[in-house]
């Protein structure tokens, strides 16, 4: 059984380390503010249909707010996108 735990000679963990690792280059990302704002109905409506498309999850936007004006709300994202 001991047989079964002996480390793998060619897969040294030493070799690999974070100074011989390729590195790919940081893209700079930009955000990009969505503001969805109109009926609770709506705003929900909206921010479905976004999730199902997979561009934004529920959780990613901020709290519904009223606005003021009677039966209508708000809420925000941020998205980052990365600019070729």
């Amino acid at each position: 059984m001991p047989d079964n735990f002996r480390p793998n000679q060619e897969n040294n963990p030493e070799e690999i380390t974070p100074s011989n690792t390729p590195q790919e280059p940081s893209q700079k990302k930009y955000p990009v503010q969505h503001i969805l704002k109109g009926s609770r109905r709506a705003i929900s409506n909206t921010m479905y249909t976004l999730s199902a498309l997979r561009y934004a999850q529920i959780s990613d936007w901020s709290p519904l707010q009223p606005t003021g004006i009677p039966g209508e709300f708000i809420t925000t994202m941020t998205k980052y996108i990365i600019l070729d």
